[in-house]
């Protein structure tokens, strides 16, 4: 299990970046570029702050501190969203924290089930990352409520940007395709990846790490340096576990582009352009959503 540095939201950018890569990777890396938004920004301020970044492929970290929707205020609490989604919804899960994993089993339970997991999990291992505790989850003890549709009475706890599903805001064609939930305990990961969609993914309670790479940009050996598809991963996922890379294993790695590292935090929406690889831990309990649109 990999321990996180419990870090504040007031801690400044260089310290923040210190403390994110003590002990975790040796890759070269910068910090992700930022956009600061009120809590009282527009739609319109939203898509501005967007446009540039999206024009030019390149991920940013949007911070709109907006605290007061419900999804930031009530998804803290089980009972919230139990009452709120209801106990016998289905749900996929994902058992044993990452779909990287060949031995990882997915079965549908119910949503109650899960929020009772979830109550279990706390009263043993606490909802926030400590990296000094001695009392830290097996890989075998996550469950992770990954890639689920979003539940149809939480859309209403939150406002997603406009311009994923309005073309009038000039970023993209404003063709929403998905909107998806992610929610699970501290250890969670999605592995190294891409899609082909572009990305917002909105955090609303806890904090994840996200480790991005460049979209690759052909077939030579150089930019094989993610051995996408090898040892039984899909095509669009890499078996590199960036947390402990085995270069012996994987020699291209590298070849590897700089990396872009992220800290979201509660109110922080990150996009991530199609076709980026990139690479999610929960270093608390966590709840996101995430849309791909054109």
């Amino acid at each position: 299990m990999i321990g996180f540095i419990n870090i504040s939201r007031r801690t400044p950018l260089r310290l923040q970046r210190a403390a994110l890569q003590q002990r975790f990777y040796s890759f070269a890396s910068k910090l992700v570029d930022v956009e600061q938004l009120s809590s009282k920004s527009s739609q319109n301020e939203i898509a501005d702050a967007l446009r540039p970044h999206f024009n030019n492929q390149t991920p940013v970290l949007l911070k709109w501190p907006n605290l007061d929707c419900d999804a930031i205020r009530c998804w803290t609490s089980m009972d919230y969203l139990v009452s709120k989604v209801g106990e016998e919804i289905p749900c996929l899960v994902e058992i044993g924290g990452s779909y990287g994993d060949p031995t990882m089993e997915r079965p549908e339970i119910t949503f109650g089930g899960f929020i009772q997991y979830m109550n279990i999990f706390h009263e043993m291992y606490g909802n926030e990352g400590n990296s000094n505790s001695d009392n830290e989850p097996k890989k075998e003890e996550l469950i992770y409520l990954a890639q689920n549709d979003l539940f149809d009475p939480l859309h209403e706890d939150f406002e997603l940007p406009a311009l994923c599903r309005d073309a009038s805001y000039n970023v993209g064609k404003g063709h929403l395709y998905n909107t998806m939930i992610w929610f699970g305990p501290k250890g969670c990961i999605s592995p190294l990846h891409f899609d082909p969609l572009d990305n917002l993914l909105m955090q609303f309670v806890g904090r994840k790490k996200v480790i991005l790479f460049p979209a690759s940009g052909g077939d030579d050996d150089v930019n094989q340096w993610h051995y996408t598809g090898h040892e039984g991963q899909q095509k669009n996922t890499s078996p590199i576990d960036l947390m402990n890379v085995d270069l012996n294993k994987f020699p291209h790695f590298r070849n590897a582009p700089i990396a872009i590292e992220c800290l979201l935090e509660p109110g922080d929406i990150l996009y991530i352009p199609k076709k980026f690889w990139h690479h999610v831990t929960s270093v608390d309990t966590s709840i996101s959503v995430n849309s791909w649109w054109r």
